[in-house]
């Protein structure tokens, strides 16, 4: 008995990653998101909507960050005459002294750098930095929103901010990782995450030219225009969760006590919560005053030897189970096809 058990056990290890993560079925996603000039009346709230990305699936930062490790190591807190010298100090005769160290700062060195505007066609670099085992990011030809895209851009007043396809594993929700989904400026330089302006004589002093250029400055996260979380899970039925924050630059009047009010430049949020029900192949709008999101979750063909786990009987639920979709739904979907989804 127990010669089976460690038979099984070792044919389980053998396996793919990706057979054993096919547990349950895949789908492919395609979403964009844009935002909308609009005159609402409607009050926002003062602080922006809390984002734990702790545990989410990054598909973006892979393709759009780049990596400065080689310009960290050479340049670091070195002179201009010693950059790139690792290795030994030669004399004038040519003999050498002692061993040279390596410019100090790159272990508290940025590696990454993320830029100042995110694309809005976010695609993949290469396979390795596409595939993170649940969730694929795909290329351009697997997004079948152009048309649809192209209809909306020549509307007055939107803007395109992210447009992506990628496949992932759907799981039930209490094992789900939502993704992190961010796109448009990045508010850092001029703005913190809670909205309030960076103090000027923080500013002032970071940019003076005296000793604080030879510290390390510890860069502040990004602070995008559109950010946030989303979460497509698989319960029976196919459902949707939204959390995301747009950001718009503005002024706002602030008081302290026994003191006139102030006007001070402020980056307020605009929330986007909703988890509505979908079902497969159909395109949802997801409304908001002040953007939108276009998104379409499609059967896919599983894995090679993937065996997802069978839902309980129902048309409805067997309806969205993932199967090879004929060739009349792998066509560009029409805007006559959206099912709005209403607050």
């Amino acid at each position: 008995m127990f010669a089976k058990f460690l038979l099984a056990a070792l044919t389980t290890m053998a396996l793919s990653p990706i057979v054993q993560a096919a547990q349950y079925p895949w789908y492919e996603v395609e979403i964009y998101v844009f935002e909308r000039q609009s005159h609402s009346d409607e009050h926002w709230p003062d602080t922006p909507l809390d984002l734990k990305t702790t545990n989410a699936v990054d598909l973006l930062t892979p393709q759009v960050a780049s990596d400065i490790t080689g310009v960290s190591m050479a340049l670091g807190d070195c002179g201009k005459n010693s950059w790139n010298t690792v290795g030994s100090v030669s004399n004038s005769d040519g003999t050498n002294t002692q061993p040279q160290q390596p410019c100090h700062g790159l272990e508290s060195a940025t590696t990454l750098v993320m830029p100042k505007i995110m694309p809005v066609n976010v695609l993949p670099k290469n396979v390795q930095t596409a595939d993170l085992q649940t969730a694929v990011l795909e290329g351009a030809d697997q997004a079948q929103f152009g048309d649809m895209i192209a209809k909306l851009q020549r509307q007055a007043g939107v803007q395109s901010l992210l447009h992506m396809t990628w496949k992932q594993e759907m799981k039930p929700r209490r094992q789900a990782q939502p993704l992190h989904l961010f796109a448009g400026q990045d508010f850092s330089e001029r703005f913190q995450a809670n909205g309030l302006p960076i103090s000027q004589q923080a500013v002032t002093q970071s940019s003076f030219g005296g000793i604080n250029e030879l510290m390390p400055q510890e860069k502040p996260a990004p602070v995008w225009k559109f950010d946030g979380l989303l979460n497509i899970y698989l319960n029976h039925y196919l459902y949707v969760e939204t959390r995301f924050n747009l950001r718009q630059p503005g002024q706002k009047s602030i008081s302290l006590e026994g003191q006139p009010a102030t006007v001070i430049p402020y980056l307020y949020s605009m929330p986007m919560e909703q988890n509505r029900r979908i079902r497969s192949t159909e395109i949802h709008y997801f409304d908001h005053p002040a953007m939108g999101m276009i998104l379409q979750v499609r059967r896919m063909q599983q894995p090679d030897g993937a065996e997802p786990q069978q839902e309980p009987e129902s048309q409805e639920i067997e309806d969205d189970q993932p199967q090879t979709p004929p060739a009349a739904e792998t066509t560009t979907p029409s805007a006559k096809n959206i099912q709005p989804l209403q607050n």
